[in-house]
């Protein structure tokens, strides 16, 4: 019998029927753990991934995902500017 649902792939994008994004990145023959784009973690057996009626999806690519690195020097932003600032000044402030 043919399965009706992609079957886990590491390393491949799905999105299930709540519309969320996950990448599978681990799995066995009782198990799959996907990272969803928001960075959380979840381990399914695979009875519950039939369940998700997930479908292929390309890679999200809008921003950045919550574990890419913020370029500082794209956009003209540049670490100076982010530095911390003198702050025994702010004591005049009380």
């Amino acid at each position: 019998m043919i399965p009706l649902e992609p079957q886990p792939t590491i390393g491949q994008w799905y999105q299930d029927a709540q519309h969320r994004y996950f990448e599978v990145v681990a799995s066995d023959e009782d198990s799959v753990e996907i990272q969803f784009y928001d960075g959380n973690i979840e381990e399914i057996d695979m009875d519950s991934w039939v369940l998700l009626s997930v479908k292929l999806a390309a890679e999200p690519n809008d921003g950045l995902s919550p574990f890419e690195e913020l370029d500082f020097n794209e956009g003209g932003l540049t670490e100076e500017r982010f530095q911390s600032q003198d702050w025994s000044l702010m004591a005049d402030f009380e």
